[in-house]
Order: structure tokens, then C-alpha cells, then sequence
């Protein structure tokens, strides 16, 4: 009997970069919302059970119109955040079914994570039980200190752009977001797993799998639409 595999996607953000009066989640791409965009890709798993959709009190009637296009099978539940994205996770996990073994954490504006990539992260969190996509980064980093000087630059080979979906035995997360407290500064679920000692396996992401957080991302995002149209399309 195959594994019980939830969807959290986390929707609940302002996006204050976009510089947009509509929240980043629901601005389309050739007439799709990015959220549905993200949605259709954990409905073409077979392995996933159910999608929770983290977002705000205000966003639910527009996630409730989104979700009534969508044809599944899927059990597809829309559940309120928190203030910040730590309480949003905490939400979206306390909603997953009883039965849920392993829970793919994802952010709602990334539309373009690859099906097979998440395929591969699924093989691999149930041999290491804690897993994130990554990938290399292309740029030299350089660490500043308060004056805005560099300080000193990180050997780049050792350097990964951390993803989602960030992917976890259930209990597992859950455990360790008990122990969390009142730090909300940890900007990824990878992070509160480590804090509470786990191992995170990294699991080789894809470049299109880009978070659409500023304007000129929806540049990138366009292009990126195209190309996915093109390569289904033979």
C-alpha cells in the first residue's frame, strides 16, 4: 500500500515587492492565476493525496474560485494563515489528513517546479526522511558586514539556491515545529527541521523553478510559460 503523500501550499503572503494591488498569488500568466498554475502541478502526482492551500481570511473566496475549475479526484482544502509564514505552515499541517505519512511544503508563487522533480523528491524523503530541492549557485557570494564592506567570499562549489517543495516525513515536521517556540525568524521549513537536529538531504532542483516575488520576475515567468508550452507540445 503506497505511502499517504499531503500538498501544503503556503499562499498567504502580501507580496509587497510585486509593488501590485493584487497579491502576487492571483496575478495570471496568459489568463492562469500563478497559484492555479502551482496547484495543476501537485494534481498531475499521482502520489499526492490532497492539496491544502494555505492563504489569508480575505483570499478565500478567490481560492474557492480558482479551486471550482479544477477537476479532481484530489481532496483539495483551503485553510486560513497565520502572521507569519511559520504559523501559515503550522496551519496547513494541523489540516493534513490523519493518515498522512510524508507532506510536500511548497510556496503558492512557484508555478514552474518540474512534475519529475517532484517525483525524485519523493524518492528520496523516504529514504532520508528530510529533503529540499536545490540548486548550485551561478553567482560569487560575497558576506558584508554592517558597514556594507565584504567581508569574505564563500567557496561557491559548496553554495546551493535552496527550493520547494521542502519535503518531509510528517511526523518529523511536525515534531519539529513544536519545538520552534517563538522563533519566527526562520524563513524555510529546511531551517526548523535543522533546529531541531534533523539531516536535510538536498535534492537536485531545477533553475525554471523560480519564486515570482518582484515585478521583474514575471518577466522571467512569461518566458518560462512559453517554454513549458513548447516542450509539452513536442
Amino acid at each position: 500500500m503506497s505511502a499517504f503523500c499531503s500538498a501544503v501550499i503556503v499562499a498567504a503572503g502580501k507580496g509587497k515587492r510585486m509593488k501590485s494591488d493584487i497579491d502576487k498569488q492571483f496575478l495570471k500568466i496568459n489568463g492562469k492565476s500563478i497559484l492555479l498554475l502551482t496547484v495543476e502541478k501537485f494534481l498531475k502526482c499521482t502520489f499526492i493525496n490532497e492539496i491544502i492551500i494555505v492563504t489569508s481570511l480575505q483570499h478565500f473566496d478567490d481560492c474557492n474560485k480558482i479551486l471550482d475549475s479544477v477537476k479532481s479526484e484530489k481532496s483539495i482544502n483551503v485553510v486560513e494563515g497565520g502572521n507569519e509564514r511559520c504559523n501559515s505552515v503550522i496551519n496547513g499541517l494541523k489540516a493534513c489528513n490523519k493518515k498522512c505519512e510524508y507532506v510536500f511544503i511548497h510556496d503558492g508563487v512557484r508555478p514552474f517546479v518540474k512534475v519529475s522533480d517532484i517525483a525524485k523528491i519523493y524518492a528520496d524523503v523516504k529514504k532520508y526522511d528530510a529533503c529540499v530541492p536545490a540548486v548550485p549557485v551561478k553567482d560569487t557570494i560575497k558576506k558584508i558586514n554592517k558597514e556594507g564592506f565584504a567581508e569574505y567570499t564563500p567557496d561557491r562549489s559548496k553554495l546551493y539556491a535552496v527550493q520547494t517543495p521542502q519535503t518531509f516525513k510528517y511526523s518529523l515536521i511536525v515534531k519539529a515545529y513544536s519545538k520552534l517556540g517563538n522563533n519566527s525568524s526562520v524563513t524555510d521549513d529546511a531551517s526548523v527541521a535543522e533546529l531541531a537536529g534533523n539531516k536535510i538531504f538536498i535534492s537536485r532542483g531545477s533553475y525554471e523553478n523560480i519564486k515570482i516575488t518582484t515585478p521583474e520576475d514575471m518577466y522571467l515567468a512569461k518566458a518560462i510559460y512559453e517554454k513549458e508550452k513548447t516542450d509539452e507540445n513536442g
